[in-house]
């Protein structure tokens, strides 16, 4: 494993405790200011940094308990792929995430295979 994917798999580590704790954190902190960020099962494309916090103040709206559990992580060169648990209240949903990484650990391209069940990222 490379120096670049011992990185890129810490910073995924902190984006799932963030996520969970702070989302504006994990925004700021995680995302290049203009990532891009797919739900690949629906289409729906958010570009930018503020475009993702409006979704996902939508979700925390929605439910301000939800929960990221990751539970397998693969790193190749700038990309990491994940699976992941979401709990959202007594509901446990199955999600796939490709991640990829700029020189700077930066979350440039967010491509996210799961449903949403507030609907905010399905528009």
């Amino acid at each position: 494993m490379t120096d670049i994917e011992r990185r890129n798999i810490q910073r995924v580590k902190h984006w799932e405790q963030t996520w969970n704790n702070a989302v504006d954190r994990m925004i700021d902190e995680c995302y290049a200011e203009d990532c891009e960020v797919i739900n690949m099962l629906t289409g729906y494309t958010m570009r930018g940094r503020e475009a993702l916090r409006v979704i996902e103040h939508a979700m925390l709206a929605f439910d301000g308990t939800r929960r990221m559990e990751i539970t397998r992580i693969i790193a190749s060169g700038d990309v990491v792929a994940l699976e992941a648990d979401s709990i959202w209240g007594n509901k446990r949903m199955k999600a796939c995430v490709f991640l990829t990484f700029n020189s700077d650990g930066m979350i440039v391209s967010d491509h996210s295979y799961g449903s949403d069940p507030s609907g905010a990222s399905s528009r």
